[in-house]
């Protein structure tokens, strides 16, 4: 008997561990700071967020286009729900350059993903190479 009650004990303890691991990943998003912002054209702005999950992970930096009445801090409240990225990248150091309301990106490293949608009010080429 007494064995089957420290066994639901541990099953107990086992159990609250893995609701309270749930919940942090959950409730625990990616913290996002505003890395630098451009203007692109008259309906658009460029933002670039740097992200980072946490001590053991690298930074990642996501790249929004926006309309430029957003401020910085509703942006930073709707990302990943209203705003989506459409780079996603290691590189901290992506060269930006901006002509004549297209986009021009030049990234050296990881890209997680690459989104270059028909319905963004510009242009963007993107060269990348992993080093």
């Amino acid at each position: 008997m007494r064995n089957v009650r420290v066994f639901k004990w541990v099953v107990l303890a086992l159990l609250i561990i893995s609701v309270y691991g749930a919940w942090k990943v959950i409730t625990s998003p990616i913290e996002q700071t505003v890395y630098k912002v451009e203007k692109v054209n008259s309906r658009i702005t460029l933002y670039i967020t740097e992200g980072s999950a946490g001590a053991t992970t690298n930074f990642v930096y996501q790249f929004y286009l926006v309309s430029p009445e957003i401020t910085r801090s509703d942006f930073l409240k709707n990302v990943g729900d209203k705003y989506q990225p459409f780079l996603s990248t290691s590189d901290a150091c992506t060269k930006v350059e901006i002509n004549d309301g297209a986009i021009h990106l030049t990234v050296h490293g990881a890209v997680y993903r690459f989104n270059n949608g028909a319905s963004y009010s510009t242009t963007i080429y993107l060269n990348a190479s992993p080093f």
